[in-house]
């Protein structure tokens, strides 16, 4: 099961805010029906600030709520939390992971972590291997079937992200054709 706390670290290394904010944008990756409360929010980056991971101060737009933006050490945690895939993963761990990097990453990040996925659900089909198809079927070559045809899934699935530009992607794109389209600043009249 994937850590809330490290899923924060990742929302807030890419934009700091509220803990409101930062519930929205739980809710926005990953689903209303995966929302999290604000109260179990809030105590994950209490609990952050504890161990050195975020650290907080009154927002300038509500200074009755905290801002939260993590530290140099939270920085580094949510990188290698990213990039490295725990040996027992899950799809929910990719699953997480993929769509982390799809709202919350910058476009190499967001390559690597596909990549890490990948090569993680290739090695476990490589080592799980389903008998021959002309095998005598029994319960455990048909689960084998089953979980190697899931993360076949998987593979096409990521497959055919890593081909797709994402919305971050393109908004990075209008922002630098519009800083080239920008007339320079003139000092006036030499």
């Amino acid at each position: 099961m994937t850590a809330l706390g490290d899923v924060l670290l990742v929302l807030l290394a890419d934009r700091g805010g509220t803990a409101h904010d930062i519930q929205r944008r739980h809710a926005a990756t990953f689903g209303s029906d995966q929302s999290v409360d604000i109260a179990r929010v809030t105590w994950t980056l209490t609990r952050q600030e504890r161990l050195g991971l975020v650290r907080s101060a009154a927002s300038p737009a509500h200074p009755r709520q905290r801002h939260w933006e993590p530290t140099e050490e939270g920085s580094r945690r949510q990188r290698m939390w990213m990039l490295r895939m725990p040996a027992d993963f899950s799809a929910e761990d990719v699953r997480t992971r993929v769509l982390l990097a799809i709202e919350a990453t910058d476009r190499a990040t967001f390559e690597m972590v596909l990549s890490v996925c990948l090569a993680q659900i290739e090695l476990t089909r490589l080592r799980a291997g389903p008998g021959p198809p002309d095998a005598a079927l029994t319960a455990e070559a048909a689960r084998a079937e089953l979980a190697d045809a899931g993360l076949a899934a998987e593979v096409t699935w990521l497959q055919t992200l890593r081909l797709r530009r994402r919305e971050r992607d393109r908004e990075r794109e209008r922002e630098l054709t519009e800083a080239t389209h920008a007339e320079p600043a003139t000092g006036g009249p030499a």
